[in-house]
């Protein structure tokens, strides 16, 4: 029973993983990884971002965006805002693949999760938006991508599951 154990612990460490945090630019292989993506605008600005990323196998693509809002009472205006804020993710061939819009001032957050993406180099996530406080505007989110396996891992990790059961019960028959 122990080993099932240790099998058990070194399969949920090896599943854990931890965000790398990244400004735009290229982030190599997506496929398993998760990134902590950010940047902040003086007022005024366009914000036109770019996460360049490939996908290895199947994968299950998630990238959300918060954009950080804060209004000091004592100044006049909104002192951090970001307007027009859109996140999408594109292929190489700049072909749309979905997108997230703010729907009006108080929608921050902007999430698309799901979304399947074949084998293939050059994807984008793009955040786009204006810069409407008075100070400036900041914005933070993640992106991660989760492989999908094959038939063919699940029928090899059954069929491990299977023997690793085979031998525990025969363990425990005298």
């Amino acid at each position: 029973m122990k080993f099932v154990h240790t099998l058990l612990a070194l399969a949920m460490t090896a599943a854990a993983g931890s965000a790398i945090a990244a400004g735009p630019g290229h982030l190599g292989n997506l496929s398993g990884n998760s990134f902590a993506i950010g940047n902040s605008f003086s007022g005024g600005a366009a914000i036109f971002d770019t996460y360049t990323f490939d996908i290895l196998p199947l994968a299950s693509v998630a990238g959300t965006a918060v954009s950080i809002e804060l209004d000091i009472p004592m100044l006049p205006g909104q002192e951090f805002a970001i307007g027009d804020f859109t996140i999408a993710f594109y292929d190489a061939a700049n072909t749309l693949l979905a997108s997230d819009t703010q729907s009006g001032p108080g929608d921050t957050m902007l999430d698309i999760d799901s979304l399947m993406l074949g084998a293939g180099m050059g994807y984008k996530f793009v955040v786009t938006g204006n810069v409407t406080g008075t100070l400036g505007g900041s914005y933070g989110g993640a992106l991660a991508a989760a492989p999908v396996p094959e038939a063919r891992t699940y029928a090899l990790m059954l069929a491990g599951l299977g023997l690793i059961g085979f031998v525990v019960s025969r363990r425990r028959i005298p």
